[in-house]
């Protein structure tokens, strides 16, 4: 090798290693500073996509928790409504017994009479004042359903052919009516029309193009065709096949659980897909949906009439609690399924992103001792050229 005074090879050499460790050492910081593995993409691109989504899923389950925390309390709310209707039946109950025994008569009756209305009045007033955000849970005026099992409602309206859900206004449908549902595989038009219950005579229909929804569902999600002037709204799933022809006769009878009671029906996001949701539908609790808003206890007929009336009403009162109960034992099983999501998740997370502190502390050191060692070494090439100055002497 020449040695030569215009250019220091050397010099050249030792800052290009100088610069080398020095960015691995300045790379090695802001990994201990942030606590993150990748500082930027060029780190780790693959990882940083990854642990994106993660994140993504992360907050997605932590939204979820809560909704399930608050979906608890909504439940907890109505079950205390209800049990203080049931307290309210079982003291009618007790007026209603006093006034079948002939020891009184009918005048002792109006007297209890007086109480008994009030108490009418008064599950209702508690059906109708039991809400959680402005939602009435008791009122049964938020809708009426139909199941997609039990129902007869023609051959491809079914869960299987990917009609996940069907729900009605009960501002502008009722127990009785039906809706038939027609679907024209040409123009991927649904036709909805609503139907009397007596004549089967159409009320009202509208048409809606699943090409305005985005055409075909991609898998996990779930779309909702809201027919606002029939009252009607059909939430369809990735299984609906947009090529298969639905019959105009496909009809839906709008029928609730319990003749006479309407219901409110409220739907939980508790996961990350569309499709994680709970449905709960909780049925109304007012005097008329129980049917003990026309009996009195004025004589001992009345009084046998409301005595069977006040029973049924329990029964209800009961199979609704049963119901609320099943639904908040789910959601509790949702919750923790959840928060072990959330752990297994954060831990791959943690993985993929989080910085290693003991092996990059350790990298640290040794980058920095290799810049000192750089910063030496280039001291020294530089003197080189003043060390040729001797031989001209």
């Amino acid at each position: 090798m020449s040695l030569t005074i215009n250019t220091n090879i050397t010099a050249m050499s030792a800052q290009r290693n100088l610069n080398a460790s020095a960015m691995k050492s300045q790379s090695s910081l802001m990994k201990l500073s942030s606590g993150s593995r990748i500082s930027s993409a060029k780190d780790d691109a693959a990882s940083l996509t990854v642990a994106s989504g993660l994140k993504l899923d992360i907050a997605s389950l932590r939204a979820a928790s809560a909704n399930i925390s608050q979906a608890a309390s909504m439940l907890q709310i109505a079950d205390g409504g209800l049990g203080q209707i049931g307290d309210i039946l079982g003291r009618m109950q007790t007026l209603a017994s006093t006034a079948q025994s002939d020891q009184i008569s009918n005048t002792e009756r109006g007297f209890i009479n007086t109480e008994y209305s009030n108490l009418v009045n008064e599950v209702t007033r508690i059906a109708n004042a039991t809400e959680y955000n402005g939602i009435e849970l008791l009122s049964g005026t938020t809708g009426v359903g139909a199941s997609l099992e039990t129902n007869a409602i023609g051959t491809n309206v079914e869960a299987a052919d990917g009609f996940v859900a069907l729900t009605f206004d009960a501002n502008k449908r009722a127990d009785g009516e039906a809706v038939t549902i027609a679907f024209d595989e040409n123009t991927n038009v649904f036709t909805v029309t609503a139907l009397d219950g007596a004549g089967g005579n159409a009320l009202v229909a509208q048409s809606l193009d699943l090409d305005d929804f985005g055409g075909a569902i991609p898998d996990g999600q779930t779309v909702d065709l809201n027919f606002a002037d029939v009252g009607v709204t059909i939430r369809l799933s990735a299984d609906f096949d947009d090529t298969a022809a639905i019959n105009a006769n496909n009809e839906v009878t709008i029928q609730n659980a319990a003749a006479g009671q309407q219901g409110t029906q409220l739907v939980f996001k508790v996961g990350v897909a569309a499709t994680d949701t709970i449905t709960a539908n909780i049925n109304g609790s007012t005097a008329g949906q129980l049917g003990i808003d026309a009996t009195s206890v004025t004589t001992r007929v009345n009084a046998d009439a409301a005595v069977t009336a006040i029973e049924t009403a329990q029964s209800r009162i009961n199979s609704n609690r049963a119901n609320l109960g099943a639904l908040m034992s789910r959601l509790d099983f949702a919750n923790a399924n959840v928060g072990i999501q959330i752990e297994n998740m954060e831990a791959a997370r943690s993985t993929l992103q989080d910085t290693d502190v003991a092996e990059e502390m350790t990298r640290f050191t040794s980058q920095q001792v290799l810049v000192q060692a750089g910063v030496s070494m280039l001291a020294q090439a530089n003197q080189q050229p003043a060390l040729l100055l001797r031989l001209l002497q």
